[in-house]
């Protein structure tokens, strides 16, 4: 078995029913939570891409440490926690973009902090799929990876939300 960095089932392993049966009760247990949250399905779902944005950054963290300390025979564990970013990352921004319709968004740091949310989503996927371009692929890549980018969209959310 092969385990470099991109070469990864997105949906995992296993018989495709079992995928299909832990995906579907992920949804349906989010939807849940995102409905009988806190007051009500605005606050559920502004919640819910907050958990799952927080759950699927966990991997940079982790990747770090990996590099920090040199661990190996790790790769099958950071390839499954990748599909997680990917995934998690993806529904997140679901959710936030569900969170700024039925919250009636009118705030520009608001705003900007989902198209950033977005942009790195979609730089992520056109990393995934390998878009073709060497000068784009690298642009993405850098765009994808800043770490201040990441900053200023936690800074646009945090101040949208009038935190400080």
């Amino acid at each position: 078995m092969r385990t470099s960095t991109y070469n990864f089932q997105i949906l995992g392993q296993g018989p495709l029913k079992k995928r299909a049966i832990f995906i579907g009760t992920f949804l349906l247990l989010a939807v849940i939570y995102a409905y009988n949250s806190d007051y009500n399905l605005a606050t559920g779902t502004g919640n819910l891409s907050m958990v799952l944005f927080l759950a699927a950054n966990v991997y940079f963290p982790a990747k770090r440490i990996r590099l920090r300390y040199n661990l190996r025979n790790v790769q099958p564990y950071f390839n499954k926690l990748l599909a997680y970013h990917i995934w998690l990352n993806t529904t997140a921004f679901i959710v936030a973009c569900i969170h700024c319709y039925v919250s009636l968004w009118s705030n520009n740091w608001l705003m900007t902090a989902l198209f950033i949310m977005g942009w790195l989503t979609v730089g992520g996927f056109l990393m995934w799929i390998k878009y073709p371009p060497a000068k784009v692929k690298k642009g993405i890549y850098l765009l994808h990876t800043q770490q201040v980018l990441f900053v200023v969209m936690v800074f646009a959310m945090l101040k949208g939300h009038y935190v400080f």
